[in-house]
């Protein structure tokens, strides 16, 4: 039985991007950090963009989201982007926020 009203899943995205405060990343091997470029939270959408401008140039890797808490949150930690300094790089972070229907074993959990 799901229990999540919309306004539930639309708070948990809200709430998810607001609490992005910058993303730490590599450049050429050194550690960087940014600003988030825009957060969108729309019903049950969640998307947090980094964007790269022209002061960047070289290889950006390691691109984390962390969190107020200091908390690495979302990380593509897989992909590397070679950045020119004639162009803009955007890394977008996007998600769905989705109540799953799961069977509880109560015996296993301690109340």
């Amino acid at each position: 039985m799901k229990t999540l009203t919309e306004k539930g899943v639309e708070k948990i995205g809200k709430r998810f991007v607001d609490s992005v405060d910058h993303a730490a990343y590599t450049l050429d091997g050194q550690p960087k950090t940014v600003a988030p470029f825009r957060k969108i939270a729309n019903g049950s959408d969640a998307r947090v963009y980094i964007y790269f401008d022209d002061t960047v140039s070289g290889t950006v890797e390691n691109v984390q989201l962390i969190d107020t808490d200091g908390d690495v949150v979302a990380e593509a930690h897989d992909r590397s982007f070679s950045k020119p300094q004639s162009k803009g790089l955007y890394v977008a972070f996007k998600y769905n926020v989705k109540e799953m229907e799961t069977e509880v074993d109560a015996s296993n959990e301690s109340l």
